[in-house]
């Protein structure tokens, strides 16, 4: 019986082992590896390749960020990789599924130099090539959570679609603005993406690949979403966006240090003075985007710029250019207005990058320098820039179609696995119940002469009852004395069956 019990136990154990391993185990969605550059097994580089894939899927990994790179060796042995998690996975889901890839993406890569590996739960990539693209600056996002989707839907399918397209790198990025659509309505998904006039093909491919991860951290199932980096906007909705003026949904940025009081009207003046020419040119330029400056003082200029994304009539880029100059905190040293159609910026130091664009230069008459309030030091809209990260220049993410089934298997283990436990219970108990259950009555039955007896079963009896059965063994119960010693006459206290 003990044997049945124990087998027991080790079926139960199993089963719910089984049950975890395939729980944890993610649903592979994508990978890619192009096969153009290998490594040999016993280099340099299948080291550091191993000791990178290590770390990141130590258990000191930032599972809970849900995002981690490393960098591993020195060129041209460098490799760099990371990890992403998708939102809404907890960090033990998200540790799961990366202990998982960095397996799996030795077996079906085996000895590449670049490889990036989806599942439903985190993506896992790493390259031996170039790394010098900054993580891109967040800024903002907007997804209201009115309207949402399924992981499973035809609308996350379209989506997945949609950001493989904007991030493909078979397009140019030189124009540093695209638009597409995917799947048919009511599913239908809409999209582009905006990079900052002045930043390079290069920055705007790495700036647009951050974003089409980040995009399902930040908002993973809202139907309308945009994402605002300083280097580039992302931005898509279930309903047309194209070519259609939006101005809700405002972000604003400001210096927090102050024009002094009495020069703040001419300050304005002067910010009004460059940003309304910049956006009249950028409002009838192809790529509507202008950026400029003025002299301020001898020794100190003042720098604009304005955009609006292409798809827009001229019309509509001036008027939205112009809501958002109006708008913009001229009692401050600098400022900027984002909005989903366009954006307006000035400030008093050179933050865009000159020479990418050839900027107007509009030579104002300078003003008399208007005085600075005395304040905290300047905390600037833009944060410091942060560490590197292994995002290369050369191939941007790619999203596709994910597998079909994630959720069923969830359900499935969460119906079966209770009532198949509970049933093992109460199985366990019975069997322990019965092997432990102790015989209370004892039969004899006489033989047909009645000069004999024999027991059914073994009659035997602790101390104390022989003792309380005989009156400790008085001499008014001795019967006589054999060979086997005295016999005792006993009152026996037991219950038996009557025929």
């Amino acid at each position: 019986m003990s044997s049945c019990i124990s087998f027991i136990f080790i079926f139960l154990f199993s089963f719910l082992t089984s049950f975890k391993v395939s729980a944890q185990e993610p649903t592979y969605v994508y990978h890619s590896c192009p096969n153009t550059t290998t490594y040999s097994r016993n280099s340099n580089s299948s080291t550091n390749l191993r000791t990178l894939l290590s770390s990141l899927s130590s258990p000191n990994a930032s599972y809970a960020t849900g995002f981690q790179n490393v960098t591993v060796g020195s060129p041209p042995e460098r490799v760099s990789g990371l990890f992403s998690c998708l939102g809404g996975f907890s960090p033990e889901l998200c540790r799961s599924c990366v202990a998982f890839a960095v397996k799996d993406i030795l077996v079906r890569c085996p000895n590449e130099k670049e490889v990036m590996i989806y599942y439903n739960q985190c993506m896992l990539r790493y390259t031996f090539f170039r790394v010098s693209i900054l993580d891109p600056t967040y800024l903002s996002h907007n997804c209201p959570n009115t309207t949402t989707f399924a992981r499973n839907s035809n609308y996350f399918t379209n989506l997945i679609d949609l950001l493989s397209s904007l991030s493909s790198p078979f397009h140019s990025y030189s124009p540093g603005f695209l638009n597409a659509t995917a799947g048919q309505a009511p599913d239908r998904v809409t999209g582009l993406y905006l990079c900052r006039g002045d930043v390079t093909p290069e920055i705007c491919r790495g700036c647009v690949a951050f974003a089409v991860n980040d995009t399902l951290n930040r908002c993973p199932n809202q139907r309308e979403v945009t994402l605002y980096y300083d280097e580039c906007m992302l931005r898509y909705s279930n309903r047309n966006i194209l070519s259609t003026l939006n101005t809700n949904g405002r972000y604003r940025l400001y210096n927090v240090r102050n024009v002094t009081y009495n020069e703040q009207i001419g300050f304005r003046d002067l910010v009004l003075s460059m940003m309304n020419p910049a956006a009249t040119v950028a409002s009838s330029s192809p790529r509507r985007f202008d950026a400029r400056m003025a002299n301020f003082t001898p020794f100190q200029n003042l720098y604009g710029l304005v955009q609006c994304t292409p798809d827009l009539t001229s019309q509509d880029c001036l008027s939205c250019l112009n809501q958002t100059i109006n708008e913009l905190r001229t009692d401050k040293i600098g400022g900027r207005i984002l909005v989903p159609s366009c954006n307006s910026r000035y400030e008093l130091y050179q933050f865009y990058n000159e020479s990418n664009i050839g900027a107007s230069q509009s030579q104002l008459d300078s003003a008399p320098p208007p005085q600075l309030d005395s304040a905290p030091s300047p905390q600037l809209d833009s944060a410091p820039p942060p560490p590197p990260i292994s995002i290369p220049s050369t191939q941007p993410d790619i999203f596709v179609k994910t597998g079909e089934g994630g959720n069923s298997s969830v359900i499935v283990i969460a119906v079966v696995v209770p009532i198949s436990v509970i049933f093992l219970l109460l199985l366990a108990v019975f069997f322990s119940f019965r092997a432990k259950r102790k015989t209370t009555t004892y039969e004899t039955e006489p033989l047909a002469d009645r000069d004999d007896i024999t027991t059914a079963g073994s009659l035997q009896f602790d101390f104390k009852a022989i003792e309380a059965a005989t009156d400790k063994f008085s001499e008014s119960n001795k019967l006589g004395q054999g060979g086997f010693g005295q016999v005792y006459k006993e009152h026996f206290l037991v219950e038996y069956k009557l025929r």
